[in-house]
């Protein structure tokens, strides 16, 4: 293979895995990666942070030609001058090659920017431990991708240009200062091209930038950070090594043809290059087959899930302890390998799943575990009728109106199912606020109110994410003083309970995670995986939504007219999110996911699943030039997407009690 350089994106590759460095260049390999990076960077407004950074130097000058050689050319003839700033300077040295954010440089005095979409708030979140362990990283965790980015920058900057002081910087969000511009967001509308494979920031002449005040991107000086990253091994699959001797491994490893070894651990659970061995071709090849054919000496040719990787939620130490002694199949994993657990009764710990997992891989557990006492103690409880609520939010890097601060808590939607004691079930509410220009939290708030004020009954939700927006708003709110603050106040007390009181809240996620396995989900508790299994499992469910009654008389629906929600392909049934199709996110982008919230931080494609579609859907609708047909449909999907969120909930709980179903005796109790 030709040898390439070593860029900022290969080395943070390299540090993940380098054998990956293999799989990247080589076109062969398929890379689940490629689009999820591309929706996670609009979504995270990386793009138009970017942009936003260069209009505080406005004497800078950007280098945009796209040819690499070019780019460095360009660079060094510019470089020449005694001071200058230049944005995406890129530069090389041996088979090192960086494009740096902004170079700001004065004589030899230099400051290197690397700029990040990311919110700073110092006194909360420090970048280095405070009381350091001996042993313990210098670096926090969640800040060391950040900074061994402008580690590996500063590095190649120390080769290159030898004569030069530089200090470090990176350049981030503010999350103390509240923006003092009207819709800042979309004065930095995000475009597609190239078919949806990159991304480029426009800004609208009604932008200037003196009018940000304060600003809201701070330089942080990391030197100090940067020189122990320098000074201490990486952190790294196989051995440890220093950081020059890393970097000149994998720079030259390609340069010298060879191949980069296979060390097998976690990272492998979430590797890009997986393709299922039914979609396997040789132009479409899966790299981490071939690492686990080189781990056990023969070929592979087993889904990732059915191998000890599709254990939920194995600790890293577990999980190279059975690499190393046990089978890659799960299914011939030996049940004393498995770390043994005390079964409690009133709630499944993450061993015993592990071992229910287990059981169903030898044909030992074909049917739901459940915990029907603790179950039905906690459901008891509960007050009908029964609520049963999704919410779609954002946290946008660049708030969409003023006063509000980088990453503040945006509620634009809610759906709301509710469920009789006598088994009555209708779509009741929902709302939507994306109108571009217009705060939607308090307003949706406000519907969400109203739709709950007529009872006391439970409200239901699937994991944490409802009580954590409802949080987040009343913070607000108590800084906003809207003219109904106290009862808004009062309505989220009630919802998520005080010091004196418990709340109407219930998740529902959580509680099926501590009491429910199901076969067929992997061990996981989201509601995507609940839900096609649940319907497997329950012929009862099967029946009720087998017909087009869904949107009739019988389950009234705000948004589905005769929908028939369980259908058959093949012998087997389609999951409802694939039956509903894909949230389309752009009209010409290229770019299709559907949205959700769950726990399943197991799973690779983890943004999607987390709800960046809807985000970016809700990014689009706030554009003021979005064509009204385009405005029209994407409301109408997102509408669409929530109220199945509500539905399958519903679904679950009618699966685990029977509740409105006509019940079957081969079913579990």
């Amino acid at each position: 293979m030709e040898p390439i350089p070593l860029t900022k994106s290969r080395f943070k590759m390299a540090m993940d895995c380098p054998r990956k460095l293999d799989y990247a260049r080589d076109k062969s390999y398929y890379d689940a990666r490629a689009n999820d990076e591309l929706l996670a960077s609009l979504a995270d407004g990386g793009h138009q942070v970017g942009e936003l950074a260069r209009r505080m130097y406005p004497g800078g000058i950007l280098i945009s030609n796209r040819v690499v050689d070019h780019q460095i050319q360009r660079t060094s003839a510019l470089l020449t001058s005694a001071d200058i700033t230049i944005f995406e300077a890129t530069i090389a040295h041996g088979n090192l090659l960086v494009r740096c954010d902004i170079i700001e440089k004065q004589g030899n005095a230099v400051r290197l920017i690397e700029v990040k979409a990311t919110g700073y708030d110092p006194s909360a979140d420090p970048m280095v431990p405070k009381k350091p362990k001996e042993g313990d990283h210098p670096i926090r965790a969640g800040w060391r991708p950040y900074l061994y980015d402008v580690a590996f920058q500063a590095y190649v900057l120390s080769f290159a240009y030898p004569a030069w002081r530089v200090t470090h910087y990176l350049m981030l969000l503010d999350k103390q200062v509240k923006v003092s511009v009207a819709g800042l967001n979309t004065l930095f509308p995000v475009t597609t091209r190239d078919r949806g494979a990159s991304v480029s920031v426009s800004v609208s002449p009604r932008f200037h930038i003196d009018e940000l005040v304060p600003p809201i991107l701070r330089l942080v000086d990391v030197t100090e950070e940067v020189n122990l990253l320098h000074s201490h091994p990486i952190d790294r699959l196989g051995p440890p090594l220093s950081f020059p001797c890393f970097v000149d491994q994998v720079s030259q490893t390609p340069k010298k043809g060879t191949s980069f070894p296979v060390d097998v651990g976690r990272v492998c659970k979430t590797c890009q290059y997986y393709v299922d061995p039914a979609d396997a071709t040789d132009s479409n090849k899966s790299g981490w087959a071939e690492c686990m054919a080189h781990h056990t000496h023969a070929p592979v040719t087993l889904s990732r899930r059915d191998t000890v990787f599709g254990l939920y939620r194995l600790g890293d130490s577990e999980l190279m302890g059975l690499l190393k002694s046990q089978p890659l199949a799960f299914a011939d994993v030996t049940e004393s390998a498995l770390a043994g657990y005390q079964a409690k009764p009133d709630s499944i710990t993450l061993a015993q799943r592990r071992h229910l997992q287990w059981r169903e891989a030898h044909h030992r557990n074909d049917n739901p575990f459940i915990l029907k006492g603790s179950l039905d103690n906690v459901m008891a409880g509960w007050r009908w009728p029964l609520h049963f609520i999704d919410f779609e939010t954002a946290r946008p890097a660049l708030p969409y109106h003023a006063g509000r601060k980088p990453y503040d808590q945006i509620l634009f939607q809610f759906s709301h199912h509710v469920l009789t004691q006598d088994g009555r079930l209708d779509h009741r509410t929902q709302c939507i606020v994306a109108t571009p220009g217009h705060a939607s939290s308090v307003p949706v708030l406000r519907a969400l109110a109203a739709a709950l004020s007529g009872d006391t009954g439970t409200v239901l939700h699937w994991w944490n994410h409802e009580a954590t927006v409802l949080k987040d708003i009343r913070a607000q709110i108590t800084i906003d003083l809207p003219p109904d603050a106290a009862d808004l106040i009062k309505f989220i007390d009630s919802m998520v309970g005080t010091d004196d009181h418990a709340g109407r809240l219930a998740d529902l996620g959580m509680l099926v995670s501590k009491t429910v396995f199901f076969p067929g989900t992997g061990g996981s508790s989201s509601i995507k995986r609940v839900l096609p299994a649940a319907l497997r499992l329950f012929p009862t469910l099967r029946s009720r939504y087998g017909s087009p009654i869904y949107g009739t008389a019988l389950i009234p629906s705000l948004n589905f007219s005769n929908w028939q929600w369980v259908v058959a392909n093949n012998g087997a049934i389609w999951d409802p999110y694939e039956l509903l199709g894909q949230l389309k996110i752009g009209p010409d982008s290229g770019i299709l996911a559907a949205g959700d919230s769950d726990d399943d931080s197991d799973e690779f494609s983890n943004f999607v699943k987390n709800g960046g579609a809807a985000i970016i859907a809700y990014d689009q609708l706030q554009q003021p030039e979005l064509a009204p047909s385009e405005r029209a449909r994407l409301t109408e999907e997102l509408l669409r997407y929530c109220e199945l969120d509500t539905l399958a909930m519903v679904m679950v709980y009618q699966a685990l009690t029977r509740h409105g179903l006509i019940c079957t005796k081969k079913e579990i109790a």
